[in-house]
């Protein structure tokens, strides 16, 4: 009894009350495999079609009917964009960066529809992106690649010291040689060295002008091919190791999200029912009251 007392003098907590989550319509029609296979088939087509617009050239007698299909895939791409606003919500939808790239995406094929600028029918290819968007696993991988930004930027750092450096004692040892005649060249003959491009004939051509030349090389390539390189390979894995992670853990803070929404629901629903049984109880007491009043 006490707990219930207790419970019926708590005021319900306040609840942030949520925004509308879209119609329920378009939620049950953009919600299925029928309607992503159906766009990811359209994104393959349309990529085939330009694909084959390029190759064949201006010229091409199919021309008129490949613009046409364009149009047609433009179109689509557009309603599924408005599906996907009406399904989701203005708030949901723009606070997924997915999102926002599809309607970047789509708004540049419009540019590209102008006849103004020839230059500008080459963005329709962007419309090829959308496969990263459209497939889940591309989209792990793209966002791992993000995540991991600044270990490959440091990574990049370390190698652009690697190079300079190994690019300035090149040209005060070999300057005679052609590839290593000024730092550009020094930069760009190390680019290919480190892709293992003409090595062995750069070794016998710079030991005309060093005895010393191979330990230079060999010792580029092991900390510039072997070394830093590996650096990038390491910390994408990593990254796309613990994307499924962070996919995991968001999915987690939803659930908890919908737990606790619905925990102060049943504390609101408890409250509500003490006071009713609160109130029945007085009524009780009252009629019992009248009933034992002597008549008038």
């Amino acid at each position: 009894m006490a707990d219930a007392t207790a419970t019926a003098a708590r005021p319900p907590r306040a609840r942030k009350r949520q925004p509308s989550e879209g119609l329920g319509l378009f939620r049950w029609l953009t919600g299925n495999w029928y309607w992503d296979g159906f766009i990811l088939a359209c994104i393959v087509v349309n990529a085939v079609i330009l694909g084959v617009d390029a190759h064949l050239g201006p010229g091409n007698p199919y021309r008129a009917l490949i613009e046409q299909w364009n149009m047609y895939f433009l179109l689509i791409f557009t309603v599924e964009l408005l599906f996907e606003f009406l399904a989701q919500g203005p708030r949901k939808y723009f606070r997924n960066g997915w999102n926002i790239f599809d309607v970047i995406v789509v708004g540049l094929s419009y540019i590209a529809v102008s006849p103004a600028i020839a230059a500008l029918r080459t963005l329709r290819v962007v419309r090829v992106f959308r496969l990263v968007s459209a497939v889940p696993q591309m989209r792990r991988v793209v966002e791992a690649l993000f995540t991991a930004l600044p270990g490959i930027l440091a990574s990049f750092a370390i190698l652009a010291v690697v190079f300079y450096i190994a690019a300035v004692i090149g040209t005060t040892l070999f300057h005679n040689d052609p590839a290593f005649r000024d730092l550009g060249a020094s930069l760009l003959t190390l680019f290919a060295l480190a892709q293992f491009d003409s090595w062995g004939d750069t070794v016998v051509r710079l030991q005309q002008y060093n005895d010393f030349a191979w330990l230079y090389l060999i010792t580029f390539t092991v900390i510039a091919a072997f070394a830093v390189l590996n650096l990038f390979v390491g910390v994408i894995v990593e990254a796309v190791q613990a994307a499924p992670q962070e996919e995991i853990k968001d999915e987690i803070e939803e659930v908890q999200e919908e737990v606790s929404e619905l925990q102060d629901k049943q504390d609101d629903a408890a409250f509500v029912q003490n006071r009713i049984l609160k109130e029945v109880q007085a009524l009780r007491a009252e009629i019992a009251a009248l009933k034992n009043q002597p008549p008038a």
